[in-house]
């Protein structure tokens, strides 16, 4: 292969997936003869890079807005779009979208020499540099399959942990977030009890009931002083998050479609603990080095949980259920008619599960010092 020096990634999916390739982008800002690294995203998450260093330019495919457009439109802004990556003169592509239509246009329409891609259901055709992947993400971390996948491509990945950058004006953001918080009580406590926006209408099959968050966390308030709640979620959330604030016992706010990225970012920096569903807010949590509880139903948490693994990012789960985990090859069973892996995994399920992993002698720390913050 040529000199290495510009680097396409390629990355469509969601918040949670995005983060686990930020060890990928350290990893090439680290490589003596790269000069440029830009990123092609998806519409909705170019937030969680836009201040990352290790990123020159990112571009963006917006279909939601193409699916409003008119096909001129929409050829237009493709054409605009290939124009740009092709003066760029890229030497290799990074592919994470797991489709074929990337590499196609890199190596045909932009000229890239060099594909890597992950090679599932026949879908590496037109990559150069193939990471066998028959069974999807098994068994391992997809943060580690991603790096592995740039390993492949000649690009060695050392420091695997994710990483977030907050905008310049920090301070600024963190004056909006305590006004948008009111006065809730600290050391606080965030609770993401949706299921993010990644799954759509499927939702549902990442969110444990709400009546058991409600019970988890008055349970846990025996072992955590916390004073106050903040409730996030997307904005078709919101109401799924106000049934949770009015089954709680405990001051709380309901910040649901009301804040950006980075706002939530702060929020979740600011707390002494989070917890949630399975979704991209963990993976922040944890990119922040916030101590977390993360909810798993058909998810394998060895796969896509808290990465890189620590006391303080604890993972809850039903035990015993022969039908879990049924994601797999990115597929779940979505036939399943009482999703048991999360309606039958009760709150003192998960309270046992956080004792056996030492979760509350991790977190203690962290809270103590916040309270002194505070």
């Amino acid at each position: 292969m040529r000199t290495l020096r510009r680097v396409l990634v390629v990355h469509p999916f969601g918040i949670g997936d995005l983060l686990f390739i930020t060890p990928v982008l350290r990893a090439l800002r680290l490589v003596p003869t790269v000069e440029t690294v830009d990123l092609l995203l998806g519409s909705r998450t170019r937030a969680v890079v836009e201040n990352n260093p290790h990123v020159n330019d990112i571009f963006v495919v917006d279909k939601d807005r193409m699916r409003r457009q008119t096909r001129w439109e929409n050829f237009r802004e493709v054409l605009e779009l290939g124009r740009k990556l092709r003066a760029k003169h890229y030497d290799l592509i990074l592919d994470y979208s797991l489709r074929r239509e990337h590499a196609f246009c890199g190596r045909f329409v932009l000229g890239i020499p060099q594909c890597a891609g992950f090679a599932f259901k026949k879908r590496a055709v037109f990559h150069t540099i193939r990471y066998p992947l028959a069974e999807g993400f098994l068994k391992r971390h997809a943060a580690d399959h991603y790096c592995d996948l740039a390993e492949l491509a000649g690009i060695s990945v050392e420091d695997r942990f994710l990483e977030f950058y907050f905008p310049p004006d920090a301070e600024a953001l963190e004056k909006q977030v305590v006004k948008k918080m009111g006065g809730i009580g600290k050391p606080f406590l965030t609770l993401s009890p949706g299921g993010g926006d990644s799954w759509g209408r499927e939702a549902a099959f990442k969110r444990w009931p709400v009546k058991n968050i409600a019970e988890f966390v008055r349970k846990l308030q025996t072992k955590l002083d916390v004073k106050g709640i903040c409730i996030l979620g997307s904005a078709s959330e919101k109401e799924l998050c106000e049934e949770l604030k009015r089954s709680l016992g405990i001051p709380a706010v309901v910040l649901a479609g009301e804040t950006s990225l980075n706002e939530t970012a702060m929020i979740l920096k600011k707390s002494a603990l989070f917890a949630g569903n399975d979704g991209g807010l963990v993976h922040l949590a944890r990119a922040l080095e916030v101590p977390l509880i993360g909810f798993y139903g058909p998810v394998p948490p060895e796969v896509y949980g808290p990465y890189p693994p620590s006391q303080s990012a604890a993972t809850v789960f039903k035990k015993g259920l022969e039908c879990r985990p049924c994601y797999h090859k990115f597929r779940f069973n979505n036939a399943c008619a009482t999703i048991a892996c999360l309606t039958e995994l009760t709150p003192e399920d998960a309270i046992r599960s956080l004792d056996e992993q030492s979760f509350f002698e991790g977190s203690f720390g962290r809270q103590r010092a916040q309270t002194q913050d505070h």
